[in-house]
């Protein structure tokens, strides 16, 4: 049986915060009955959204222009930072918003690119729409979905950094911290949206992309970090960074979650927090457990942390085990991949 776990009371009954705001998923959240569900090796699996080639951003002294190829072969790659990477930003990816339409991820560690990952990336490509995707790495990702992934997405850019290994003249312990500082000056580089690796796009966030900085409250009371949306030199992500001349290697979420958090008690005037858990909520009992009625989210944040624990009794995931999985994470994954959240017959 479903679960339906809400943080408030009244789930149907929402805010008009946003404009143009449309409830997705439809209007039957019992789980009582199941669809066809089609085949993804006929349909989104070998249908190659990159047949035009893939979109390699180049620059010369007096121009900026988009190269395509057909090599999906990892040749092509930027280092961090690179000046070109900003003039193809500002030719191609500004628009009316404050923050340019383009998303960044961390990927630090050679490890494999599980199936839960593609689905993240997936994700955004199709709701977001994002001029680019940079992929900031030390070592690439390798495995299957990796493959299929850059056979679907054209326009994935790789940039390659050393990830920091002190700060403030301390040694950085974790890797999450790396990772935690590199969106930062990142962000502040280019400006944009940063993602983890295991937050899923449920609609279009351009909403969001209106203000100088934006993030959203966690379900711990932080501010999360897991997606920031900020314009190029944002002031609030600048004092960020300032801040890391405090820097705590052994306490975690000192200078990340819960910095931002007293950051922006601080200085509300440079960011704005979101407080109706659109982006991160539920919590992850509730991801592995039941069924959250996620209708008015805009992204749900899984916790691949506690995905590997849960793991144990879920199973491997993949195309075919998500299609009878009865909790969020598997009414989630079908409405990404299949467009519909109704368990498959």
């Amino acid at each position: 049986m479903s679960l339906y776990y809400q943080r408030n009371q009244g789930n149907d009954s929402y805010p008009s915060l946003y404009s143009n705001f449309t409830p997705i998923g439809g209007s039957d959240w019992s789980f009582s009955t199941s669809v066809g569900c089609l085949d993804p090796n006929t349909t989104i699996f070998r249908k190659s959204h990159a047949e035009g080639g893939r979109l390699i951003p180049r620059c010369t002294d007096y121009d900026v222009f988009l190269e395509t190829t057909m090599k999906f072969n990892n040749t092509h790659v930027f280092d961090f930072p690179d000046k070109c990477l900003s003039r193809v930003i500002d030719k191609f990816c500004t628009d009316h918003l404050l923050v340019p339409n383009i998303v960044h991820y961390v990927w630090f560690g050679g490890r494999e690119f599980d199936f839960i990952y593609f689905v993240s990336f997936y994700s955004v490509f199709k709701f977001q729409k994002p001029c680019f995707m940079f992929l900031y790495y030390d070592v690439l990702p390798f495995g299957v979905w990796w493959d299929l992934l850059q056979t679907l997405v054209n326009n994935i850019v790789f940039v390659k950094l050393t990830p920091p290994t002190q700060i403030s003249g301390k040694k950085i312990i974790y890797v999450q911290h790396k990772s935690d500082i590199m969106r930062l000056k990142i962000l502040k580089e280019y400006g944009g949206i940063y993602l983890d690796t295991d937050q899923y796009i449920l609609r279009s966030v351009n909403e969001f992309r209106n203000k100088e900085c934006t993030m959203d409250r966690g379900p711990d009371g932080g501010v999360a970090n897991a997606v920031i949306f900020a314009a190029k030199n944002a002031t609030f992500i600048n004092i960020w960074i300032d801040s890391y001349r405090d820097y705590y290697p052994n306490k975690w979420g000192k200078n990340s979650v819960k910095m931002a958090r007293n950051l922006s008690l601080k200085y509300p005037q440079y960011i704005h927090v979101y407080e109706v858990n659109c982006i991160f909520f539920p919590g992850e009992s509730v991801l592995y457990n039941g069924n959250y009625k996620w209708s008015h989210s805009f992204a749900i944040h899984f916790f691949n942390k506690d995905y590997y624990y849960f793991s144990k009794k879920l199973g491997k995931l993949n195309p075919n085990t998500i299609k009878n999985l009865n909790n969020t994470i598997g009414a989630v994954f079908r409405y990404i991949l299949y467009g519909n959240k109704e368990l498959c017959k």
